[in-house]
């Protein structure tokens, strides 16, 4: 499952996990937990920036891992490296917030409860 892309079906917004189990002994924790910016990459990116943590970034082996040319291989990792730019971009009012808190108009908590 691509946790990264799951939606609120009734406003559209991304969907927090709340929810872990252990599938030998059964136990769940509950709560907000978070998760890291590449699970919100496509399991095909995932999949490419595991390619290149194993070869040391080297694009000649990241085509031989994934079976592609070395233009392909760049193509993609181009691409990924714009998703995950995207994802690093803070959301436009998530700025605001942050201009708030460094102003002193709102407190931490508040600003954490905005965001």
């Amino acid at each position: 499952m691509d946790y990264g892309k799951l939606r609120c079906p009734d406003c559209g917004r991304a969907m927090v996990p709340t929810s872990c189990s252990c599938s030998h002994c059964g136990i769940t924790v509950q709560g907000r937990f978070s998760l890291s910016p590449l699970a919100f990459l496509s399991p095909e990116e995932q999949a490419l920036v595991i390619a290149f943590i194993r070869s040391y970034g080297s694009i000649k082996r990241i085509g031989e891992i994934l079976g592609v040319s070395h233009p392909t291989a760049r193509s993609r990792i181009e691409r990924l490296v714009e998703s995950i730019n995207r994802l690093m971009e803070a959301p436009p009012e998530a700025s605001a917030v942050l201009e708030l808190l460094e102003r002193g108009e709102i407190s931490f908590d508040e600003a954490m409860e905005r965001l």
